[in-house]
């Protein structure tokens, strides 16, 4: 699999652990530079390495590796205020992060952004972050950019980009109170925090563009890490409960300014299904409104695992008490919001779609283990809509919404952890893995089977050609 490039691209809702596939790729295959393409902190990935956990959100996967290009595309919006805080937290626990670039193209989420998607966002679940109303601006051109804070010669650029966003700033003020009845923002002490973080950042900022020519010129590999899942693209997620980017295939050639297509496309798929926020979700345990009263859990405090009574009852059909299962079982909750993510069963419609807009070549199931000790296991392998059965994924979210899951359901299976190939792992198990290989059409060339680096297999060869 020497292949010159690869993508890695969330197939289901995000939170599927594209963090530590992208990790263990780059530290068995020697990949020389991971360009993160779309997206902002509200994406989150977690890498476990060593027995310690590294939460990013801006930065790309790849910085745990010193010999690796990371690259922050144009079609990532920056948060300055996140980005410097993100790089203190890992140079404080040793990772040199001078491998970091980050390109002039990017657009900079500014306070103004928070404030209105902190005022508008509840309606759809956004993280309050101001990743949308960022996108917005970029698509009526009211932005501003990364190179317009940095400039050319890698000096803060005081003069234009104050100018810049003093104009931008008073329309955003005049927004904020005229038609949110909000607090105007002290735009003179906001424009100086601006340029104390960009202190920090400065000498990352480059034509990202020009530097992955010149890399792929090298002959070395590039990896394209999304951010997100593809049922949360803009366009071919379920509308309107998306992100506002581009998370398929079409985003990493816009996002990364590389016009090189990855001939490895690789689909990270959990072993089953978690979404957060809000919107129509097939297959989902539990009642949404109710999991995140009773299932919030402090910080640093794991919930206790499921008693057998209660698993008894999640096993006789309380789909709340299987949903909590799992998501105990997996520690579902928000890297970046510590919200509880709804979980459900394993959508191979869903899935299908991701695969086929994303033209994937391959999928990485992660968190088989999650399932271990669970006696049954389904997939869902349709939807009734009424009288019809469809097997492709709605475009009209009503029709999503009024949809009903069909199920095929597999016999649970022991302990994953310790196999090093597939002939290894439990026979239940290679079942459920086969049925998921046949049912997408590609093969599922990676598994992951527990948290750390060393817990994942590869296959070579597989039943599904490839």
């Amino acid at each position: 699999m020497r292949n010159t490039s690869a993508l890695i691209v969330g197939a289901q809702f995000g939170d599927e652990g594209k963090g530590k596939i992208v990790d263990s790729l780059v530290q068995d295959e020697d990949f020389d530079c991971v360009v993160r393409y779309n997206g902002g902190n509200n994406a989150g990935h977690t890498i476990v390495s060593d027995g310690q956990t590294y939460p990013l959100h801006l930065i790309p996967s790849g910085i745990l590796h010193p010999h690796v290009t990371n690259v922050i595309g144009a079609g990532v919006v920056v948060d300055p205020a996140g980005l410097v805080q993100e790089l203190a937290t890992l140079t404080e626990r040793g990772v040199d992060c001078k491998n970091l670039f980050i390109s002039d193209r990017a657009h900079l989420v500014m306070p103004w952004h928070k404030v209105i998607d902190a005022h508008l966002g509840g309606k759809i679940g956004t993280t309050a972050r101001g990743i949308g109303p960022c996108y917005e601006d970029r698509a009526s051109r009211r932005g501003l950019r990364v190179g317009e804070l940095v400039d050319e010669n890698n000096r803060v650029d005081k003069e234009h980009f104050g100018a810049r966003f003093s104009e931008v700033g008073a329309h955003k003020n005049e927004l904020i109170q005229k038609l949110y009845g909000l607090e105007p923002l002290d735009l003179e002490k906001e424009l100086a925090e601006i340029f104390h973080l960009a202190e920090t950042f400065k000498d990352r900022v480059c034509d990202t563009s020009e530097l992955l020519y010149q890399i792929k010129t090298e002959g070395k590999r590039v990896l394209f890490e999304g951010a997100q899942g593809c049922l949360l693209d803009l366009d071919w997620g379920s509308y309107p409960y998306v992100t506002s980017s581009t998370v398929t295939f079409s985003g990493c050639l816009s996002g990364s300014g590389s016009a090189h297509i990855p001939e490895r496309r690789i689909g990270i798929v959990k072993a089953y299904s978690t979404r957060v926020g809000e919107g129509p979700y097939l297959g989902e345990l539990g009642d949404y409104e109710t999991i995140k009263v009773q299932d919030v859990a402090k910080k640093g405090e794991p919930l206790p695992p499921l008693s057998d009574d209660e698993k008894q009852k999640a096993l006789n059909g309380d789909d709340l008490l299987m949903g909590r299962w799992i998501r105990r079982a997996g520690r579902e909750y928000g890297t970046t919001t510590g919200r509880p993510r709804r979980c459900g069963w394993l959508d191979l419609v869903a899935v299908k779609h991701a695969v086929q807009v994303s033209g994937l070549t391959e999928v990485a199931l992660t968190k088989l283990d999650i399932l271990v000790d669970i006696p049954k296991i389904k997939l869902i392998t349709a939807y009734k809509d009424g009288d019809k059965t469809l097997t492709t994924f709605p475009s009209r979210i009503n029709q999503l919404a009024r949809c009903q899951p069909v199920y095929e359901e597999f016999e649970g299976f022991g302990e994953v952890k310790n196999a090093k190939s597939f002939p290894e792992l439990p026979r239940a198990a290679q079942d459920f893995i086969r049925r998921i290989e046949s049912y997408l059409g590609i093969p599922a060339r990676i598994i992951s089977v527990g948290p750390e680096r060393s817990h994942h297999l590869v296959q070579e060869e597989t039943h599904v050609a490839g």
